[in-house]
């Protein structure tokens, strides 16, 4: 048997290939729901990278405070070990010449146990707070690290009684070094 195809008419074709077309333009971009998730998804990401971001700026400070406490820890052992090789064996007066007064009140003197203890008299101990903020710049012998009896700048030095010192960071005051003249001691607190 023969079975008859009719085809559409002429219009009916024009309006079939016009809607095809018009159906094919609207997949040619991303839906709503596709944008929102992608954008939840990016948010997502950056709430968990944010915090790594935002506290590089206390791991930076801290890291320059442990550069500087390492400095001073090493620059005391380097005078501890110059008095052992010169076979002193007692408190010296201007044992080591400071070469810009500015940095420090004078010439630094250490104690009998030969750490850095004094630079502007004869007591040839630490006890006071200029003992203290002297001691810091003849050691570091650098004006780089400022250090004063105040939070007015890097450092706030501070008498402890018994020969020591603490020195606070002021950008991060729980960062703090601990000199004991009588030990040659040195605790780095971060």
């Amino acid at each position: 048997m023969l079975s008859l195809i009719t085809l559409p008419s002429n219009d009916k074709l024009t309006t079939y290939y016009h809607n095809k077309q018009i159906l094919m333009n609207k997949n040619k971009g991303f839906t709503l729901i596709e944008l929102v998730v992608v954008i939840v998804i990016l948010g997502i990401l950056a709430a968990t990278a944010a915090p790594k971001f935002i506290d590089l700026t206390d791991d930076a400070e801290e890291a320059v405070f442990l550069g500087i406490a390492g400095a001073f820890k090493s620059g005391v052992s380097q005078v501890h070990m110059a008095w052992l090789i010169r076979g002193n064996g007692q408190a010296v007066q201007d044992f080591i010449k400071i070469s810009d007064l500015s940095v420090a009140g004078g010439d630094l003197s250490v104690n009998s146990a030969g750490y850095p203890a004094d630079t502007r008299g004869s007591s040839l101990t630490m006890n006071s707070e200029n003992d203290c903020i002297d001691v810091w710049q003849a050691v570091l012998d650098s004006q780089d690290a400022l250090v004063k009896g105040d939070n007015t700048s890097d450092f706030e030095a501070k008498y402890n009684g018994n020969n020591t010192c603490s020195y606070v960071y002021n950008k991060q005051p729980a960062l703090t070094v601990d000199y004991d003249s009588n030990t040659g001691e040195i605790v780095i607190n971060h």
